[in-house]
């Protein structure tokens, strides 16, 4: 897959770690940028107008939450790129 995954997580999260199970499950790499770590991930989550998270982010798609259906359709879409 050539788009680029991105999740936006915290600390104490449980849907965090459900969005970075589900894309283990599905050997999927991503990169993980942690809003209580970093302060231009938190200023870029404020910029996409997100204000919890987790949110991931591939290709054009940005899931909030833990959404299986709409994670699954948005790594349906980046394959066909």
């Amino acid at each position: 897959m050539d788009s680029e995954i991105i999740v936006y997580s915290g600390i104490h999260c449980a849907p965090c770690d459900a969005v970075k199970a589900f894309l283990k499950e599905r050997n999927l790499t991503y990169t993980e940028k942690n809003i209580n770590k970093d302060k231009e991930a938190r200023q870029e989550l404020r910029d996409m107008g997100m204000a919890s998270i987790p949110v991931t982010v591939i290709g054009e798609h940005k899931i909030q939450g833990f959404d299986r259906e709409k994670l699954e359709e948005a790594l349906g879409l980046a394959r066909k790129v």
